[in-house]
C-alpha cells in the first residue's frame, strides 16, 4: 500500500477498516442468535420475548417496527437486507468493500469472501434453506473463521494489515462491552444471590463470546458472575476480552503511525493508551461493588471516540467541510 497520505490511501484504508468491522459484526451476530435460539428451547414464550429484546440491545440495533415475534426478529437479524445490521447486509457490505480494494488483498481472501457472499445470496433466494437457521449461522461463523486464517497466512504485516486488525479490534471491544452492559443487573443480582438463571445463564453469556471453554480452563467449571465479568472485560490474554482488543487496537494504530513516519493519529493513540491503562487499574471487586454500568458506558464511549479519531486521521480529508465529513459514514 502506498505509504503517503494520498486519496488512494484514504480510500483503501476506509474499505479495509470497514470490511473488517462488518465481517466481525456478522460473526458476532450469528453467534449471539445461535446461542439464544438454543437457550430459548427451555423457556416460556414470555421469557423468550424478553430474551430477544435483550439480544437487540446487545447488538445496539432497533427492532423491526411491525412484527416483533421471535420468528420475525430472528429473520430480520439474519436475512433482511433492509436492516443495516443484519448478517446478510454485513456480508454484502464487507464483500463490496473487499471488491473495491482487491489489489490490497490476497487472491485467496477475495475468493473466500466472495464465496461467502454467494452462499448468503443463495440462501436468501431459497426458502427451504432458510428453514435451517442453525446451519446458516454455523456456516457464517466457520467461513469467517476461515477468512481470519487466510488473513494471518497470506497478508503482509504492513499498513493494510493494521487497518484490518484495527477494525476487528474496535468492533470486538464495542460488541463485548455492549453485551456486558446489557447483563449488568445480572452480574450484580447473581453476586447478591438474586434471581438470575444461574449456570445456564452464564454459559450462554460466555458462549456468546466463544469464551466458555477458555473460561473453565482459566478458572474452573464453577461459574461465578464476578469471574465471568473479569474474564470478558479484563483478561489480557483472551482474544475477545475488552482488554485484549483495546491493547491490540493501540498496537495497530501505533503500527500505522510508524509506517507513516509522523504522528497523524496521535489522538487515537492517546485515547487507546488511556483506556488500556484505565482497564489495567480496575479491580473486579470494586466494579462489582460500585457503579458497573457507568464504567461500561465509559468504555463504550471511549471506543466510539477512538473510532472517530481513526476516521478523522486516515479516512476523511482534512480539507473537507465538517458537515460533509460527518455525512460520509
Amino acid at each position: 500500500m502506498n505509504q503517503t497520505s494520498s486519496p488512494m490511501l484514504s480510500r483503501v484504508a476506509d474499505s479495509l477498516y470497514w470490511m473488517s468491522r462488518y465481517i466481525e459484526r456478522a460473526e458476532h451476530t450469528s453467534r449471539l442468535i445461535d446461542v439464544n435460539l438454543k437457550q430459548m428451547l427451555d423457556e416460556s414464550p414470555e421469557m423468550s420475548g424478553l430474551r430477544w429484546s435483550r439480544v437487540l440491545s446487545c447488538l445496539r440495533t432497533d427492532p423491526p417496527k411491525e412484527d416483533r415475534t421471535t420468528a420475525a426478529v430472528v429473520t430480520w437479524m439474519m436475512y433482511d437486507l433492509t436492516n443495516p445490521d443484519s448478517i446478510a447486509t454485513c456480508v454484502a457490505v464487507a464483500r463490496e468493500n473487499a471488491r473495491q480494494i482487491r489489489e490490497a488483498l490476497s487472491a485467496d481472501f477475495w475468493e473466500n469472501i466472495n464465496r461467502l457472499h454467494l452462499y448468503v445470496r443463495h440462501v436468501l433466494q431459497d426458502p427451504v434453506q432458510r428453514r435451517e437457521p442453525h446451519e446458516f449461522l454455523r456456516r457464517i461463523r466457520i467461513d469467517i473463521h476461515v477468512l481470519h486464517g487466510i488473513e494471518d497466512s497470506t497478508l503482509v504485516r504492513s499498513e493494510g494489515w493494521n487497518f484490518i486488525q484495527a477494525g476487528k479490534a474496535v468492533e470486538r471491544a464495542a460488541a463485548t462491552t455492549a453485551l456486558l452492559a446489557e447483563h449488568t443487573q445480572d452480574f450484580l443480582d447473581m453476586d447478591m444471590g438474586g434471581a438470575a438463571d444461574g449456570f445456564l445463564h452464564w454459559v450462554s453469556v460466555l458462549r456468546s463470546c466463544t469464551a466458555f471453554e477458555a473460561y473453565i480452563k482459566t478458572y474452573t467449571a464453577e461459574l461465578h458472575p464476578g469471574r465471568v465479568l473479569e474474564f470478558l472485560l479484563l483478561n489480557p490474554q483472551f482474544p475477545r476480552s475488552v482488554s485484549f482488543c483495546l491493547s491490540t487496537l493501540h498496537d495497530c494504530i501505533r503500527g500505522i503511525e510508524v509506517e507513516h513516519g509522523f504522528p497523524r493519529a496521535s489522538q487515537a493513540v492517546k485515547l487507546a493508551r488511556r483506556l488500556v491503562s484505565l482497564l489495567e487499574f480496575w479491580e473486579i471487586d470494586e466494579l462489582m461493588g460500585g457503579d458497573l454500568r457507568t464504567h461500561l458506558s465509559e468504555v463504550e464511549s471511549f471506543c466510539g471516540r477512538i473510532h472517530s479519531a481513526i476516521e478523522e486521521a486516515y479516512i476523511f480529508y482534512p480539507s473537507a467541510p465538517s458537515e460533509i465529513r460527518e455525512g460520509l459514514r
